[in-house]
């Protein structure tokens, strides 16, 4: 157990961790010239994003599937990427001003398959769009980069409608990898 003084340095007082976690931040916040506003702010993104980091991680855990690769950031509040079995899956990801979640995938088509590409773009957008993935292109120095995903709210976010997205977006995968060739 962790100890502290008690303030004359006689008498050791036993310290909750959990306390001292709360001083410690505390403590960051009163040394910090940052309005009581962004404190709220900054406290509350924290908090959303460790229970939306234990939203994913539990719920991809009941479908048996496996993450690896988190990241956060300026922008980004959570990213993983998904695999069932050693099958790539994609990834799931949230940014701290969204109001969902996006499960994605990309596909990096060598630039070889160019004239193939715009041939079936049509379809394969539409194919998208009737599932309710979104899809866009972009060119790169070295491939045309198709990025796919889906979005779930995060109140709507559990085990069904992520199975269900993850399920409609790697048939469009497959899909554009079939038409492509």
């Amino acid at each position: 157990m962790e100890m502290e003084s008690n303030g004359n340095g006689h008498v050791q007082l036993p310290v909750n961790i959990e306390l001292s976690l709360r001083d410690r931040i505390f403590a960051v916040l009163a040394a910090s010239k940052t309005s009581r506003q962004e404190y709220l702010k900054a406290l509350s993104q924290c908090a959303s994003h460790i229970r939306n980091k234990m939203l994913v991680e539990r719920t991809t855990r009941a479908c048996k599937l496996k993450l690896s690769g988190f990241q956060f950031g300026k922008v980004l509040e959570i990213y993983y990427d998904i695999k069932r079995g050693s099958e790539e899956m994609g990834y799931v990801s949230k940014g701290w001003e969204d109001p969902g979640f996006r499960i994605g995938d990309l596909l990096a088509i060598p630039k070889s398959k160019a004239v193939r590409i715009k041939a079936c773009i049509g379809q394969i957008r539409k194919f998208c769009a009737v599932n309710g993935i979104g899809m866009t292109v972009a060119k790169t120095k070295e491939s045309i980069d198709i990025s796919m995903d889906g979005v779930i709210y995060s109140e709507g976010f559990n085990k069904k409608t992520f199975v269900s997205t993850l399920e409609t977006l790697h048939e469009c995968v497959e899909k554009a990898k079939e038409l492509i060739g």
